[in-house]
């Protein structure tokens, strides 16, 4: 049976919120269990939702829908995946031409494989309310050159994708991954 109530509060930073329900009830809810992310809710939307129980046994909204927000997604752009793919090429590309280690190609593709079916178990894992991947393997599998199967996993897969503090480190590890490979050019050609 669903629900109805007025969003109180809204942390977009960490993910989370809580959903007044009378005067005195407030249930948590998190972005995983917005139906749309088109919308991002603000304090005095109103929403429908199922109430459920978290992983602490706490009452927890599952399923929010925003009232007079549309399904529609906001992020169907595939430039982020098209992008991971266009850099694990060059990096292959660049590997088997001698412009990088020829170990780097390999190692890439490998790491980027294994990182896009972590972010896939992860998510799995999330829907599931269970024992999650912990976001310092997911950043360690993207320094060790599997950030292009962390972008594309991203976007494709929606998941890790909105967190800001998440983001900041997963980029970091781009910079450290091209600058490494650039720095290593340089010496080669010194």
């Amino acid at each position: 049976m669903r629900k109805a109530g007025r969003v109180k509060t809204w942390h977009a930073d960490k993910g989370f919120g809580f959903i007044n329900v009378h005067a005195d009830t407030d249930v948590f809810f998190h972005i995983t269990a917005l139906q749309t992310r088109a919308v991002t809710p603000t304090s005095g939307d109103r929403v429908s939702f199922e109430l459920g129980k978290g992983r602490d046994g706490r009452p927890q909204a599952l399923n929010v829908a925003i009232v007079g927000a549309t399904k529609a997604r906001s992020d169907t752009s595939l430039w982020p995946v098209f992008a991971g793919l266009a850099a694990l090429g060059l990096i292959a590309g660049g590997a088997l031409m001698g412009y990088f280690p020829h170990q780097a190609g390999l190692v890439s593709l490998v790491t980027s494989l294994i990182t896009f079916f972590a972010y896939g178990d992860d998510k799995t894992r999330a829907s599931r309310n269970t024992w999650r991947t912990p976001e310092t393997t997911l950043h360690l599998l993207a320094l060790c050159g599997g950030w292009p199967g962390a972008l594309a996993a991203q976007h494709l897969l929606r998941h890790k994708n909105r967190k800001r503090a998440f983001q900041a480190m997963f980029w970091g590890t781009v910079v450290v991954n091209i600058g490494a490979m650039v720095l290593w050019r340089a010496v080669m050609a010194a």
